[in-house]
């Protein structure tokens, strides 16, 4: 397989990271036209990359929580809970999502697309950043990680 690169950074890197941060801020934002637009798309390696941004920041926002510890669960902080209460989600899409604001937890990870879930990190990264950071604090974050690619 042979992958164009931009510098000594895939090509195909580039597109799923970016495509993760601006699926991420699609949500922070709401705006639908954004969430179709930074869906999980491309060939595998762009796909996997995007994924792999989006489990990051996942970490990343959990451990923004100024209270966040290894030794107990990582429940969402209010903010974050009132905010995704007001994301519209399909079914099994939102039962990972809760799983994931209760205590980390798996969730039906086995029987979902994988769009589905790129969707469920994306909407607990966005979550979980605005509870840390409220959402102005977060959208500045995103774009700096934007910039600084």
């Amino acid at each position: 397989m042979t992958t164009q690169q931009a510098g000594s950074v895939p090509v195909e890197q580039i597109a799923g990271e970016t495509r993760a941060v601006d699926l991420v801020v699609a949500y922070v934002v709401g705006d639908v036209d954004l969430v179709v637009a930074a869906r999980l798309q491309g060939g595998e390696l762009a796909r996997g990359y995007m994924l792999q941004q989006l489990d990051a920041m996942l970490g990343q926002a959990v451990m923004a929580d100024p209270g966040f510890s290894f030794r107990r669960r990582a429940v969402m902080l209010p903010a974050g809970i009132v905010w995704l209460s007001t994301v519209p989600m399909a079914a099994d899409v939102a039962a990972v999502v809760w799983a994931l604001a209760g205590d980390g937890g798996e969730g039906p990870w086995r029987q979902m697309t994988m769009e589905d879930r790129a969707t469920a990190i994306a909407v607990s990264t966005a979550a979980r950043g605005i509870a840390a950071w409220g959402a102005d604090g977060f959208l500045a974050a995103m774009r700096a990680v934007v910039s600084a690619a």
